[in-house]
């Protein structure tokens, strides 16, 4: 019997009842309109959030609270998906790194306030980036569905397949235009060696060329996508922060090694995900990327 290419994406969306939360639901469920998930809302007490001296569970009820609130949503909204909702108690990066091991994606809101994302700015996402095993969906709280183009940053590295193939597909389902965006600059070896004559059109054709490759193998992979290639000078994270105002979706891979390199991820992800404004996508190296079994 031939098998089913229908998959069903397993979907993690971290709760905490803040606005930030509220927009990765929001996320997750426009996700659910054109691809069949199944949810888990998951929630984590942080138990360095209780008071000095007080009991650790002062804090459960408001977590349980917004979980709750958030199930009676998806019930509401969309009645027939397959749903979970937990309560884990922990660090929310460990626990929410645990949760990812189960999942084809994890989604998490950030914003300056609450919980979850907001303790320290930005530091949350940051390390889930960075240790997740799926690809973590960091979705700004100020975000409304919006139809735009995938950006995908491409680099010369190990990271760029999967980014790639991520992006590829996410465009495809949602039926629109690709955007490869290749950045890059003079490396300053090169301006020490060449001095004054740098030679600048040699160096833009080989950028040019890795771009028209990586382009042409999704192409061949995905013949009814638009893809268009967008060469550009400068510095990567600025390049795809500007790209991201007009963008549905910005992928990112990301370069972590060990403890220390994984914490910040590569500075082009670790500078998007401090300055996004849009969803942005991190794609994990390739030997975190667990495999699936297709139904």
């Amino acid at each position: 019997m031939e098998r089913s290419p229908v998959m069903v994406e397993r979907v993690v969306v971290a709760v905490d009842g803040g606005p930030a939360s509220t927009a990765a639901l929001d996320w997750a469920l426009e996700r659910a309109k054109v691809l069949p998930i199944s949810l888990e809302l998951t929630t984590v007490v942080d138990l360095g959030w209780a008071p000095a001296g007080g009991p650790d569970d002062d804090f459960r009820p408001i977590y349980e609270r917004a979980l709750s609130d958030a199930t009676q949503r998806v019930e509401h909204e969309v009645p027939d998906i397959k749903k979970t909702s937990y309560v884990r108690r922990g660090v929310p990066a460990d626990e929410l790194v645990r949760a990812s091991a189960s999942a084809d994606l994890l989604v998490i809101g950030t914003n300056k306030t609450g919980f979850l994302a907001g303790a320290v700015y930005g530091t949350l996402p940051l390390r889930l980036a960075a240790h997740s095993h799926c690809p973590v969906v960091v979705v700004p709280a100020t975000w409304n569905p919006t139809a735009g183009t995938v950006v995908v940053g491409l680099e010369d590295d190990a990271t760029a397949e999967v980014a790639l193939s991520f992006a590829a597909a996410e465009a495809t389902r949602l039926g629109r235009v690709l955007d490869i965006i290749h950045a890059w600059s003079i490396p300053a070896t090169v301006a020490v060696e060449y001095g004054a004559v740098i030679p600048f059109d040699e160096l833009r054709d080989a950028h040019a060329a890795i771009l028209a490759e990586a382009a042409g193998r999704v192409r061949t992979a995905h013949p009814g996508l638009e893809v268009r290639e967008v060469l550009e000078q400068g510095p990567a994270a600025m390049v795809l922060v500007d790209a991201s105002g007009e963008a549905e979706l910005v992928v990112v891979g990301t370069h972590g090694r060990g403890a220390v390199g994984s914490l910040f991820l590569g500075s082009v992800s670790h500078d998007v995900l401090l300055n996004l404004t849009c969803p942005v996508a991190v794609i994990p190296r390739p030997e975190r990327l667990p495999d699936r079994v297709e139904p």
